[in-house]
């Protein structure tokens, strides 16, 4: 049997990892443009902030093309031949608004914000919703556990130290963070959606007064 060490992360980890890459990057050619490898690539350090590589580009690429859900497509003829484009395909359309209607897990919420703008009002609210409860429920998990993690550790002999109490505040500090995350995030869409609806003020010009029309005389009155 292999033992996995601590750094060393899990096959099931990173394929679910490079899944919701794989959503990022069908996002990026949602709207039907041609891109190639560096473009994307380029496109995915300043809409997440990650500094993805060109090599994890082509090995995604790589993945979704062998899925069906991107293909090459021929360079127009002015363009860089080293660089080949690719588009989504009709089954990497669907997949992504899948994904986009209802993501796997609270993993994906970091990914699926990127794209919050294009889910409908009720799919986000009803997502925002049941992610912000689950983490309150999992906050209120890791708080009963540290409790009897601090009851079994007051049992123990002196000499032995069990860390576990520590880490699990450590856990539940990290989960207050993602509800105030979560909080502050709704707060500052919300304000961006309404700011989107609201009408554009146009700008009031004076009107300019023309010189009344001079009027010609007449013949004297008799």
């Amino acid at each position: 049997m292999v033992h996995r060490t601590a750094d060393q992360p899990s096959l099931r980890s990173t394929h679910h990892e490079a899944n919701m890459f794989g959503h990022v990057i069908l996002g990026l050619l949602r709207d039907c443009r041609l891109r190639h490898g560096y473009e994307i690539m380029t496109e995915c350090r300043a809409r997440s902030g990650s500094p993805v590589s060109i090599g994890n580009i082509y090995r995604e690429l790589a993945r979704l093309a062998g899925q069906g859900l991107v293909q090459t497509a021929i360079n127009p003829p002015d363009a860089d031949a080293r660089r080949i484009p690719y588009h989504i395909t009709e089954k990497g359309r669907l997949a992504f608004d899948q994904w986009l209607q209802a993501p796997s897990s609270q993993d994906d919420v970091a990914h699926w914000l990127l794209f919050v703008d294009r889910v409908p009002a009720e799919v986000r609210v009803r997502l925002l919703d049941r992610w912000q409860e689950e983490l309150w429920m999992r906050g209120k998990e890791l708080a009963r556990a540290r409790e009897d993690a601090l009851a079994k550790r007051g049992r123990q002999p002196p000499e032995h130290y069990n860390p576990l109490a520590a880490l699990l505040s450590r856990r539940m500090k990290q989960v207050a963070a993602e509800l105030e995350f979560l909080k502050e995030f709704r707060l500052e869409f919300e304000s961006w959606l309404s700011a989107q609806q609201r009408p554009v003020e146009q700008p009031i010009v004076a009107e300019s007064r023309r010189p009344a029309p001079r009027r010609e005389k007449g013949p004297p009155r008799k």
